[in-house]
């Protein structure tokens, strides 16, 4: 069914209903707060300012990140709406392939579209753009930017969502800290934070061990003996030195050794993955006041899993792929100056690069024999930027990028041993953006922007077929970068101290977008896919966000997204116009309330997350309900530093369908979980 161009009149007054709800009840914080006199890098690779910025930019801080009830950085951030993983699951559950970040429902995948940065370098992964969050500890944060929109060109591939910017704490004077804590499901962790500095030195080293027996997944009624719970384990280092050479230059190291091991929810199923990222930089200032940044990195990361077929009755199951190493890597860095320009303006130009390769090595059982299919990347870009105030009430910013994209090498050897080689592609590219925002009034602030992202389909997109139950998906070397073009304008009021309330509404077109297209049956009975590029997608919206400090130590948080995404020209699938996006639910919300516990004393969280249904499938043929979950946090902080804490996520234990398959399996999201620690500063 073709629904029109438009948000319907009755989806418009739900939407702002529901906001309306959220607002004037009770509302349970997650911990989103605006913070305007921080600098924010997730906008702008300058020295920006939320305050200043044309598009929205929340910032989640660090005590927000050690109070939240959930365990991993995907759920806290699920206090954004239009947030999003390929799949409902937490990264807690769902194997690394599937979580996929999305931002303003800009087609989710296993392959995000949305661009996560650790500490200033790209975190996404390297061969099939999926986000390893275990691999970021929630406690050790500092800060986490995120932007909505594809606004922030100056970052380029993959950011046509938006970006999601973590900071990682830095090395500080005397920090030594250790946190534990037991939960239901047998979860438990263990981790310690040491910091030290010594005038222009400064070291950190970070540890954690995580385990959970998980949860079975399949729907009770559904399943059979082989369904088992999803459990998870894995470990966790990192470490940092920082060296200040004069009054004008710093250097630092980060380097970060990972091994996780995961039950994909049946005896036979299961992954692993063991990844190291090494991070190097260096800050100077010249003689003319401008600062320069210099960053290299270095990843690798090798990933196995295995996939079988289950019997209708879920008795049995066969192993029917061993994908025993995925190996990747990806080497790149990047250079920019910021500083003075115009008179009243700054200018940050710079280039980047990134080398990525990889490959699946895989055999196939039932045609006895190793498929092996990979490739390499190379993108070189360059970019400027320009922000000025312009009078005493206007600031505006211009951006301009191009981007030299290059795929070569790429194969395919099928188990019987016939062999294809891809031929070599490259592309240009050209985005920029340009914003304005207007303070005249106390009380309010008015921004808007337009812009242009892209994303280059991963190697994993390009080269390997991949299979999920019955449902069989083909690779496509063929795939052209997608390109989005986007448009924003919204008005922030303060109509209180304490008070502010940010309205937002948007559209993006993505054209060439790459959707996994139903073609056949396959083999096994189920749905038979490829990755295909569409035409155009269209993706119009309203997003409503408000904070309120109404006390000393209290705050509260309600925030409202109303998105309509679909399919609009499709000319080898017509079928699919007017379709919803698959994977998009029309409306989210979340809200909050948050008692800060101060030095000492209690404090507490409440968050409310509710997510409307959404489509499973690109055909819009299997629907899947919309939700609501509780989150809860407790914390007794009897001294400084040292507090007794208990968290329950999804406190109300509601259930609710996370996936179903083209055979009609249904699985479904995480039950209540419960825990309880401690945490100590020495």
């Amino acid at each position: 069914m073709n629904y029109g161009n438009k948000i319907s009149a009755g989806n418009l007054r739900m939407g702002l209903s529901a906001a309306s709800m959220c607002l004037a009840g009770v509302v349970f914080a997650g911990g989103v707060v605006d913070l305007p006199e921080v600098t924010v890098t997730a906008a702008s690779r300058g020295a920006g300012s939320a305050e200043t910025s044309p598009l929205v930019t929340t910032l989640l801080d660090a005590n927000a990140a050690r109070e939240s009830p959930t365990v991993s950085l995907d759920e806290f951030l699920r206090a954004v709406p239009n947030f999003s993983l390929f799949r409902r699951t937490s990264s807690v559950a769902a194997n690394p392939t599937t979580q996929g970040a999305s931002l303003r429902g800009i087609g989710p995948s296993g392959a995000s579209r949305s661009l996560v940065l650790l500490d200033g370098v790209p975190f996404n992964d390297a061969f099939g753009g999926w986000v390893y969050w275990s691999q970021i500890d929630l406690r050790t944060v500092e800060r986490v930017e995120v932007v909505r929109g594809g606004g922030s060109t100056a970052w380029g591939n993959t950011a046509l969502g938006g970006v999601i910017h973590v900071v990682p704490r830095r090395p500080a004077p005397g920090v030594y800290e250790a946190e534990g804590f037991l939960g239901t499901r047998s979860t438990r962790q263990a981790g310690v934070y040491a910091s030290e500095r010594n005038g222009g030195l400064g070291v950190s080293l970070e540890g954690r061990y995580f385990s959970t027996g998980g949860y079975t997944r399949v729907r009770e009624d559904l399943r059979g003996i082989v369904d088992v719970p999803t459990g998870a384990r894995h470990r966790l280092a990192n470490a940092a030195v920082e060296y200040r050479i004069s009054d004008t230059a710093e250097f630092s190291l980060r380097g970060m050794l990972f091994r996780e091991d995961r039950g994909n929810g049946t005896p036979l199923s299961n992954n692993n993955t063991d990844a190291q990222r090494l991070h190097g930089r260096l800050l100077w200032s010249d003689g003319t006041a401008a600062q320069w940044r210099a960053d290299a990195y270095y990843g690798r990361s090798d990933y196995a899993n295995t996939f079988t077929s289950v019997s209708a009755d879920r008795n049995s199951e066969t192993l029917v792929l061993d994908q025993y190493s995925v190996p990747s890597r990806a080497v790149g860095g990047s250079l920019r100056r910021t500083g003075e320009a115009g008179g009243n303006g700054t200018l940050t130009a710079g280039v980047d690069a990134r080398s990525v390769d990889g490959e699946t090595n895989e055999f196939v059982v039932f045609q006895g024999g190793d498929r092996v299919a990979g490739g390499e990347q190379a993108l070189l870009g360059a970019f400027a930027e320009y922000d000025a105030a312009a009078g005493e009430h206007w600031h505006w910013q211009v951006g301009l990028r191009g981007d030299y994209w290059r795929s070569a090498e790429g194969s395919l050897v099928q188990p019987n041993g016939d062999r294809t080689d891809f031929p070599g592609r490259s592309r240009t590219v050209f985005s920029g953006r340009a914003g304005a925002t207007w303070s005249a009034l106390d009380a309010a602030r008015l921004r808007g922007a337009v812009y242009q992202a892209f994303r280059v389909p991963t190697i994993n997109e390009l080269y390997r077929p991949f299979q999920v139950g019955a449902d069989v998906t083909e690779a496509n070397a063929a795939l052209d970068p997608e390109r989005l073009l986007g448009a924003e304008a919204g008005v922030d009021l303060f109509p209180a101290d304490g008070f502010s309330l940010r309205m937002t509404a948007f559209v993006s077109e993505v054209r060439n977008p790459v959707l996994n297209v139903t073609i056949g049956e396959s083999p096994q009975g189920g749905q038979l896919r490829q990755r295909r590029n569409i035409g155009r997608t269209e993706i119009r919206g309203l997003e409503l966000d408000a904070d309120y400090a109404f006390a000393e130590g209290w705050s509260t948080f309600a925030a409202y997204a109303l998105t309509d995404a679909r399919v609009r020209s499709a000319p080898d699938q017509p079928v699919l116009e007017g379709n919803r996006l698959a994977q998009v639910a029309r409306h989210m919300a979340t809200a909050g309330l948050r008692l800060n516990p101060g030095a000492e004393g209690v404090g507490a969280v409440l968050r409310t997350r509710w997510n409307g249904p959404q489509f499973e499938d690109d055909l819009n043929g299997r629907r899947l309900g919309g939700f609501l979950v509780l989150d809860a946090s407790a914390t007794y902080r009897f001294a400084p530093g040292r507090e007794l804490f208990a968290a329950a996520e999804n406190l109300l234990d509601r259930r609710y369908p996370d996936g179903i398959t083209g055979a009609g399996l249904v699985t479904e999201g995480a039950p209540r979980m419960l825990r309880g620690g401690v945490r100590w500063a020495f």
